[in-house]
Formats: C-alpha cells, sequence, structure tokens
C-alpha cells in the first residue's frame, strides 16, 4: 500500500482524526474542571480514566455518527498509530511520578507528551495540522512547567479548549475536502 492511499483510508476510518482530537479536548476539559472544583490529583485522576476511554469513544463516533469504513486491512499506519501510543504511556508515567514530588508538573507533562505524540498523525492522517496541533500543545506545556508565562486557568482547561478548537477546524476541513473531490 502506498503512503498516500494508506493516509486516505486512515483519514477516511477516523474522519481525519477530529472524534480523536474532540474527544480528547472533552477529557482535559473535565478534568481540568475536576482540578478546578477539587484537587489537582483528582483532577489527574479524572484525565488517565478518560484517556482511558478516548479511542474506544473516538471510534464510536467515527463509526456511528459519521459512518466510516473500518480501515483497510494490514494497513501500516494502523501500526505507527498504535506504536504512538508508548509516548503516552511514558508522558503518563512521568507525569505519575511528578505527581509524587512536584505535583504542578504532572498536567505539563501530560500535555507535552500529548503534543508530542500529534507529530505522528501529521503522517498518518497526512495532515500538516498535527504539527500544528502537536507543537501548540507541547509548547502551552512546557510553558506551564517552566512558569515562563501566568496562564489565566489551570494548563488543562487550556489544553482542552486548543484541542476542542482544533477538532473542529480539522472536521471543517474534512467536509471542505470532501466537498471538492
Amino acid at each position: 500500500m502506498q503512503i498516500t492511499a494508506a493516509q486516505q483510508d486512515m483519514a477516511a476510518a477516523h474522519v481525519r482524526g477530529a472524534p480523536g482530537v474532540l474527544v480528547s479536548g472533552l477529557v482535559w476539559l473535565i478534568a481540568g474542571g475536576v482540578w478546578a472544583h477539587h484537587d489537582l490529583a483528582t483532577g489527574f485522576t479524572a484525565l488517565f480514566v478518560g484517556g482511558i476511554l478516548i479511542f474506544p469513544a473516538s471510534l464510536l463516533i467515527s463509526r456511528l455518527v459519521f459512518r466510516a469504513p473500518k480501515a483497510a486491512r494490514g494497513n501500516p499506519l494502523e501500526r505507527l498509530a498504535l506504536e504512538s501510543t508508548f509516548v503516552l504511556f511514558a508522558g503518563l508515567f512521568l507525569a505519575w511520578c511528578f505527581l509524587r514530588v512536584a505535583p504542578e508538573l504532572a498536567f505539563p507533562a501530560m500535555a507535552v507528551a500529548i503534543g508530542v505524540r500529534y507529530f505522528v498523525f501529521r503522517t498518518v492522517y497526512g495532515a500538516a495540522i498535527y504539527w500544528i496541533l502537536g507543537g501548540a500543545l507541547a509548547i502551552t506545556g512546557a510553558l506551564a512547567a517552566l512558569r515562563i508565562v501566568t496562564l489565566p486557568v489551570n494548563v488543562a482547561l487550556i489544553i482542552g479548549a486548543v484541542e476542542v478548537g482544533f477538532s473542529i477546524v480539522i472536521f471543517l476541513r474534512r467536509k471542505k475536502t470532501a466537498a471538492t473531490t
């Protein structure tokens, strides 16, 4: 399977990734709300539990709402997307470690890990917007960790809002691409 065909197949099967970005953004917003109304550790627990649900929920949305087909059997980009999940596991481990020694770094560490993982989706979906999204999340996480800027709300709410915004852009680009073909 050629790379362009593999990317088109993945884009069709996962609605260019828009449902996944949307669900992730909503999970971050929920975690940020829990953090704001309870405490950081409880907010992080919400992020962890919600994070487990991102892929199945986004797949359900893709299939039920958008009637997206399954990816072609043997599409190598499906394996790449799965392999990039290990970046999340590493970020989760580091964030969990930070919860014990420097809790204020837990959410920023996860934001950087999520951002770095999005760079892979440039190849998976053939859409450069994932470099921009990944950069926005990684930079936001780094700025929050380094305290270079004072954030108006907790970083989880910012990450959630950025992801929800990008999911809308990705979805609209999908509709625009579909209209021109």
